[in-house]
């Protein structure tokens, strides 16, 4: 992310409006992220977390509040530490949103470390940055230390060449004008951050400024199966791991698909084919005695609707389908966990995951974005059926946010809310709250 110059350029500026202690252990904790130790994952010093079926990736706030907050109210080593965090959110959106680098583009990594070296001596005559860090003593007995074993003495010692003249190259990507940018906007989130530390909220949602990770399916011969973890609740929750996966087909499954799931409980599994597609493919799963399968057919949704404008009817319809009462029944009365599938893990599979989200107190917006990532999860798919079926409007089968979004309101026009929802599929109170407890822990 940001390069530790530009990291204590913010420090200079947050200096100048927030009472600092000690600048040393301010100055260390901004940077004290960067200070790799090549034997550690290096997410694990930044706690990068996996939110929105692990769609998205994001610094996770909370948790560092939830290990050092006494130690952040005090200790500017650790407010330092918690402002680099917010600063490398600022970056990625600034670099990868608005100025769209490409990191995955061969060499562009090194160009953009080139850039950080050739603007330096910028960054340091504008803001004042001198080389004056000094290793804390006994680092390693810092509680911070717990979170990650920092190689620091070193990282402190080749800090040193940012500090020395370099010669005249041309900037590839990242300009003068941009570091200053990035200063400006990073040094403001911090501020607003700390003022809304104090009022006992946040300014920065982590969550809501996640980024997208590159789609991979959880089972190695499958395309689009995805845990519907990770997802805000209303409670301000996040939805359980391991317990409810979506998917698609799963025809022939591997030895390593088979343990995975055993390895993370999920046993019972729900195939929402129709009659004709479960005879012309059989699910790997329906006569493996480690599993718990059932097939409870929904044909509704496994044709094409006339038009786009037909699709969030024929969803309700799916909602509707009856077949459908087993399927939530099973999920509630479920002993382990459960994935349940269609053949595209798209519509059936699409408008049983929204109902559950919906359920367990999930926003539209993350409900929609589910349902949407089969685009990127089922491009394979997609591309098979233009190239066999190319009389098929893609634009009817391909997911969109009108399709979900008009669901839901269709939903919410015909049965209210989920409990109404389940109480008409004649589900007990039990199973109702069950499926509520599913997905939403307790709020803590």
């Amino acid at each position: 992310m940001a390069s530790r110059i530009l990291h204590l350029a913010v420090a200079e500026e947050l200096m100048k409006h927030v009472q600092i202690k000690d600048k040393n252990r301010f100055c260390l904790g901004c940077i004290l992220p960067d200070a790799y130790n090549p034997a550690v994952p290096k997410a694990d010093s930044h706690l990068k977390a996996s939110v929105c079926g692990k769609s998205k990736k994001t610094y996770d706030l909370d948790k560092f509040l939830s290990l050092f907050e006494k130690e952040m109210k005090k200790d500017d080593l650790y407010k330092g530490y918690y402002l680099h965090l917010i600063q490398d959110l600022v970056f990625r959106e600034l670099v990868y949103d608005k100025y769209k680098w490409n990191p995955t583009i061969p060499g562009n990594v090194q160009r953009l470390h080139n850039d950080y070296r050739l603007i330096n001596s910028y960054a340091i005559k504008k803001y004042g940055i001198k080389n004056e860090i000094q290793l804390i003593e006994k680092l390693e007995k810092e509680k911070l230390h717990s979170l990650y074993p920092f190689e620091v003495q070193g990282f402190l010692l080749d800090m040193a060449s940012d500090f020395q003249d370099v010669e005249d190259e041309e900037i590839f990507f990242f300009t003068e004008a941009m570091a200053d940018e990035f200063v400006s906007i990073a040094t403001e989130d911090c501020l607003k951050e700390l003022q809304a530390l104090e009022r006992g909220g946040h300014y920065v949602d982590a969550y809501a400024r996640a980024w997208l990770n590159k789609p991979f399916s959880l089972l190695k011969t499958t395309q689009n199966t995805r845990d519907l973890c990770g997802y805000r609740t209303k409670a301000g929750t996040l939805t359980r791991e391991g317990v409810i996966l979506r998917s698609d087909v799963q025809n022939y499954p591997s030895e390593r698909d088979y343990d995975y799931l055993k390895n993370h409980g999920i046993t019972t599994i729900i195939d929402m084919r129709g009659q004709k597609d479960v005879e012309r493919k059989t699910s790997g799963f329906a006569e493996n005695e480690d599993f718990t399968y059932f097939n409870f057919q929904i044909d509704e949704g496994s044709g094409v609707p006339e038009s786009m404008e037909a699709v969030p009817q024929s969803y309700l319809n799916i909602a509707s389908a009856k077949a459908m009462p087993h399927v939530f029944q099973c999920i509630a009365n479920a002993k382990s966990g459960v994935m349940f599938n269609c053949t595209a893990g798209k519509d059936r599979t699409g408008v049983v995951s929204a109902i559950l989200l919906l359920h367990a107190g999930v926003s539209d917006k993350d409900i929609v974005d589910n349902y949407v990532l089969t685009k990127e999860y089922g491009k394979e798919r997609l591309a098979l059926i233009h190239e066999n079926f190319p009389e098929i409007d893609m634009n009817i089968v391909t997911p969109c946010e009108m399709f979900m979004e008009e669901f839901l309101r269709l939903f919410r026009e015909k049965y209210g809310d989920t409990e109404s929802y389940f109480k008409s599929l004649e589900l007990s109170d039990e199973e109702i709250q069950s499926l509520s407890e599913k997905l939403s822990p307790p709020f803590r």
